[in-house]
């Protein structure tokens, strides 16, 4: 049998394997059942849509080209890529009890933005200050959250 669209085929497989695996792990908890719900209730419930949709999106990538121009060709996977947006996720982890939420969220966005084969550093510092502030407010304004925003040397504590 010849996959018709490998996009569509791969996918349903990821979200289908990503939901067995939530399904397998919610098991360590009590299920329960629909009137007295346990801790493993709700999240094996997604995890079976999860899994249904990936299983659906499979089955569709079999018999369905879907209209994509290339054939519906899974390209080429940029593990380097992978790697600069990982490691600026760690960056993010390390500096944000040294340097504080506004330097690390500084620095997660400018290299992650170097993934970017359309780097401007104007459009990033624009980015880097909106984000910066829309997060502070979410984060630290409205929900409250006790995370340092400058480094202690600038903050005197």
């Amino acid at each position: 049998m010849r996959i018709k669209n490998e996009r569509d085929f791969w996918a349903g497989i990821l979200f289908a394997a990503c939901g067995l695996f939530f399904i397998i792990t919610a098991q360590e908890n009590e299920l329960g059942s629909a009137a007295r719900m346990g801790p493993a209730y709700f999240p094996t419930l997604l995890a079976g849509c999860l899994t249904a949709l990936g299983l659906f999106c499979s089955v569709k990538g079999l018999f369905s080209t879907g209209g994509a121009q290339d054939g519906g060709r899974v390209g080429r996977f940029h593990f380097g890529l992978m790697i600069l947006i990982l490691a600026a996720i760690a960056l993010f982890c390390v500096l944000l009890p040294f340097a504080g939420f506004v330097a690390a969220m500084a620095v997660m966005i400018a290299v992650c933005s170097l993934a970017s084969g359309e780097f401007r550093a104007k459009e990033v510092i624009a980015l880097i200050v909106v984000l910066c502030g829309l997060c502070w407010v979410i984060f630290v304004y409205l929900l409250g959250m006790t995370i340092p925003v400058f480094p202690e040397f600038m903050v005197g504590e």
